[in-house]
Formats: structure tokens, sequence, C-alpha cells
């Protein structure tokens, strides 16, 4: 059997400018300072690698990761000739890199053989302020998942008495895959400063220097310059992109719902990802940088634009950090954890609006503001159209490409309840008009979005309307003699009233049909004068009122728990059946069917 050949060299063939010449750029590691090798072993830890001192000498050793420059302690190379300023350094790698950088002392550990004393670690007999002189693209982090089959295999033993470490020899095509990951770092480094910061299209997100400082340096910046000056054609950034989106999405453990959600977060909250997840959005940073890079060289007409890429069709591309088919809502939805309300239940007055909360924590329902919000109308005269459709009517995104018309929905749909007193635009004889109103209100909404035969039988589920059995809320859920209770506790007076006599009007109101507040607006029925007393010097408060009422409430409650016979009060019935309504449709996603086109004969 014969040997191998294994190239001395193998990342010849992806060869992009020296690591030294990058690193001599001016605003190079401006935006994430160089990492020391310690550093970098912390970092590839958080990524679920772990290295240490003599591994690391191992990977150089056998070409698998090469530190970016050495700063050796006597001259390498030519001094470089900075062209333009550079903001103040914020690092002391930084400070050291560029010390070194101004006296020629920067080397590529590539263009060398293989340095056997280069120490990696510290002894003892080292001073305080020793240090290997070894620096690190965070970008250089991104070939850690091609090492774990080496890595797996690392072998330890003791000869005289010291742990020596080993790495396999390496195939030629981890070789090769280590030299190309080792040019996309340089290439990413080189990069890095220009475009880093504007990865969010909404914000700039600078380090170590100013808007103005970092706008007049991206105004000079010429991508055609920066191909050449780094040997790095505009094919070959597109080419290395594909393959780190390609690795994200194999790597990714969260799967592409999460992660779609994932890229919308910025950079900032990264830091509390770790392990394949936080690899993954490393590469698709790099990748970000490198296809920002190419459009900017397609711009200049020195690379083609990149294709249309359907969204049904996977594509690397749809794994891009600015790739946004859908809406934020939509991603949400999809998960399940839309912050829209399932359910907006619309009630009448305060009473209602201080009792349904209330009900709701009794009957142990979560804290769920997707499940339910509360909409207070203020009146039955109050007109509820413009409130539903801003409430209930759907939000489309586009067509489904399927043989029965349909729409995709950028939000989950909201049911809209309203609970109300049967009497202005709610009396018996007008709540069929006011749901028709509201429906065509939605239709009209609808229409305006382009659905012109929205399925009638969807939107008839959108609304859902109840009146109380009695003539308001409070008679409907309490006696006169609970109300009467009630309002004693919050008014001081009851206008000069004896119980007998609030109980009495309360009754007469009640048997009138009319509203609760006709008691204290209008008086009581006075045999003597034939007629009603008159409105009281000041009214009851109905939010203060709700509250002596609600340990009315409450009892009522707790007597359903106990007897399985009672009845619970309508109020208690409504908020059941919203809780309900929104978990039905709490984790699904939607589409709005419509009404096929008539045929025509």
């Amino acid at each position: 059997m014969s040997k191998t050949n294994i190239p001395a060299k193998p990342y010849e063939q992806h060869r992009v400018a020296s690591s030294v010449d990058v690193a001599s750029l001016p605003w190079v590691f401006t935006q994430q300072h160089p990492l020391d090798t310690a550093s970098f072993i912390d970092e590839a830890k958080r990524r679920g690698f772990d290295l240490d001192l003599c591994i690391m000498r191992e990977l150089y050793r056998h070409n698998l990761i090469i530190p970016f420059v050495y700063v050796s302690n006597r001259r390498a190379g030519p001094v470089p000739k900075l062209l333009e300023s550079e903001p103040l350094s914020g690092s002391s790698d930084l400070t050291n890199l560029r010390y070194a950088r101004d006296r020629g002392r920067l080397l590529d550990l590539t263009t060398v053989p293989f340095r056997r004393k280069l120490r990696f670690e510290r002894r003892e007999a080292d001073s305080r302020l020793w240090w290997n002189g070894l620096l690190y693209s965070r970008y250089q982090l991104l070939v850690l998942p091609e090492l774990l089959n080496v890595l797996a295999h690392c072998r330890r033993k003791l000869r005289d008495r010291q742990v020596i470490t080993r790495l396999p020899a390496s195939h030629p095509n981890l070789l090769d895959q280590a030299a190309r990951f080792r040019s996309i770092a340089i290439a990413v480094t080189a990069l890095e400063a220009r475009y880093l910061p504007r990865l969010d299209p909404e914000w700039i997100h600078l380090a170590n220097t100013n808007e103005k400082e970092w706008e007049q340096y991206r105004q000079a910046f010429d991508p055609a310059a920066m191909s050449r000056t780094i040997n790095y054609p505009a094919e070959k950034a597109r080419q290395d992109a594909e393959l780190l989106l390609l690795r994200a999405h194999h790597l990714d453990p969260v799967g592409d719902a999460w992660s779609l959600l994932m890229r919308r977060a910025p950079r900032s909250k990264w830091k509390d990802l770790k392990n394949d997840a936080l690899l993954a959005m490393d590469y698709r940073e790099a990748a970000e940088i490198l296809l920002l890079f190419y459009e900017d060289l397609v711009d200049q007409v020195q690379a083609e634009p990149l294709p249309e890429i359907h969204h049904r069709s996977w594509h690397p591309l749809h794994e891009r950090l600015s790739y946004r088919h859908d809406t934020l809502d939509q991603d949400l939805m999809r998960l399940g954890v839309s912050p829209h309300p399932r359910v907006v239940l619309a009630v009448e007055g305060e009473t209602e609006q201080d009792h349904v909360p209330r009900i709701w924590k009794e009957l142990d329902f979560p804290d769920s503001p997707e499940l339910m919000r509360l909409l207070m109308l203020g009146g039955t005269d109050k007109d509820p159209v413009k409130v539903a459709s801003l409430a209930a009517a759907p939000l489309v995104a586009g067509k489904v490409p399927t043989q029965q018309p349909a729409w995709l929905l950028i939000k989950p749909p909201t049911r809209l309840f309203i609970a109300m007193d049967p009497e202005g635009l709610f009396a018996p004889s007008k709540i069929d008009k006011t749901k028709k109103d509201i429906l065509d209100e939605l239709r009209a909404v609808l229409r305006a979005q382009g659905v012109e035969r929205p399925n009638l039988a969807e939107l008839d589920e959108l609304v859902r309307i109840h009146t109380w059995s009695d003539s308001c809320y409070e008679f409907t859920h309490f006696t006169d003699e609970e109300l009467a209770e009630g309002i004693m506790v919050v008014h001081s007076t009851i206008n000069g009233w004896t119980r007998y006599e609030l109980v009495a009007a309360l009754r007469y109101w009640r048997d009138k049909k009319k509203d609760i507040k006709r008691v204290w607006k209008s008086g009581r029925w006075d045999e003597r004068k034939q007629g009603i007393t008159g409105k009281w010097e000041y009214e009851v408060s109905k939010t203060e009122l709700a509250k002596a009422l609600w340990p009315t409430m409450k009892a009522k409650i707790d007597r359903c728990r106990t007897n399985a016979n009672e009845s619970a009060p309508e109020i208690v019935q409504v908020v059941q059946a919203t809780y309900h309504l929104a978990q039905q449709w709490r984790y699904l996603s939607f589409i709005l069917s419509e009404e096929p086109s008539p045929s025509v004969n």
C-alpha cells in the first residue's frame, strides 16, 4: 500500500492575501478585537469545544488552526505605509498588534516552516509580562466543527513526567478545508470593519469609533480595490458565503422556525447562545459580511446579481441574516407565540371592566395577553363597527398557491366577543343589523387588501355578540338587596333614602328594563307625588361600586365550585367561553379561504 503524499501547504489553492497584509490594514480588528490564545480557547468553549494550550499547539503543527499572526520580538518584514487614518485602539491586544505592525514585526506563520520552539504556554521562570505573541481572528473559530473527528482522537501520554498531547495525522481533504476556512477568516477579517456595523439594516453598531468617523471610512471604501488588495474575487466570496450558510443550516439545533426568529435578534443578544446555536450564528454573520461585499461588487459591475430564489425551494441564501420573506408577526404565529390576542372581549362599562380580570384570575386562567384583551366600549350607543375592524379584521400577506383560492395571514385572526346590555345598537330588534354592519366592515377592510370574496362563514366566526338576560350587567348578576348593600358602601348618603327605599327604587327600574344608573340619575318613584324624585346630589361611582360588589360575585363563583347544580353567573360563562375560544386558536397558523368565483354560463 502506497502512502498518500500530503502537500506541505494545501492552503495555497485557496490563497488570499497574507494575514499580515490584512492585519496591517488600518481599520482591521476595530469592531471585534484579535484574540490571544487564552481568549480563543474561551470562545471555543462557548461553542462546545474543549481546547487547551497543548491542543492549540497541535492544531498549529498540523496546519489546522494556524495563528492569524505572530508578533515577533524582531523585525520580520517591511513596515507598511498607512494611507488613511484609523480609530484609536480599544484593547491591549490591538495595541500590541499595531505596535508590532508599525515596526515590521508581524509574521504570517503559513509562510514559514513549523516553528518547533514556538511556545504556547507560560513557564514558571517567565516574567509576569510574558506573552506567546500569538493572535487569532474570531472568524478562525468557524473551522472548529470541521475538526470534530480529529479532536475526538486526541491522545495524551506521560513522558519524562510531562504530558504529551498528540493529534492524528489529517486527511488531505481536511487540510484543504482548513485552508479554505483560513482564507475565509482572512477575507472576513479584512471586510469586517466595513460591513459588520450594518448587519442590522435599521441600526449601526459601532465599536471604538463614532458614526462620523466610520461614515468617512465607509465613503472611502472601494469594494473593487479591496477585492484586488486581498486577492478575493466576487465569485469566491459568494461561494464561501453559500458554504457557510449551508453549514449553518445543518448545524443549527433549533430548527428553521426558531432560527428565523433568532436571526431577527440584534447581535448583542447572541451572547446568551452557546454551542452549535452560537456557531450557526457565527456562520451566518460571516456569510452576511461576504454577501454584502458581493452585492457592492455587483453595484460596481464586478459580478452578476444574486439569483431570485423562490421561498418554497430551499437555498443557502435563505439562511442569510437579512433574509426576511415573512413579517415578524408571521414568524411568531408560525411558532404559536404571537402576541396578538386570540380574543378581544368588548364590554360596556366600568363594572364589567373591573370584574372580568378578577374573574379571569379567580378561574385560574393564565395571565397571557395573547389569549384575551379587554376593551370597554363605553355604552350601547357607541358604534362598534370601527372598533371591530381594528380588533378583528384579518391582515393578509399574499395568496396561497393552491387550487382553492386562499390567503396567508400576517397575524393570527382575532375573534371579537361583545358582551353588552340589550339596548341601543344591541337591542333585540337591532342586534342582527349590528353584526351585519360589523361583518360588512371586515369585508371592506379585506377588499382594500385585495380579497374580493372572503369566505363569509369564516368571517362570521370572528364576531360573537352576547347580551345580558336582564336590562344591564348589574341587574343580571345581582339581586336588588345585593346592589343596595354595595351602593350603601360606596355612597355615604344614598340621597337621604332608607335601605328599604333604595331596594324599592332598584326594583322599580329593574321592572322598567332600565339601567341601574337611573337610580341616581332619576331617583325613585314617589307614590304620593306619583312621580320620580329626581337626580341625586352626587352620583355613585361605578368603579367603586364594582369593587364593593366583587365579594358577592366571588361568593357566587365559590358556590359553583362546591355545588354542581349551581349555575355560573353569565359574566363567568362569558369569560369561560372567551378563554376556550382563545385556546382553540392559540397555537394554530391560519389561511383565509376565498369563495369560488361565480361561474359564467
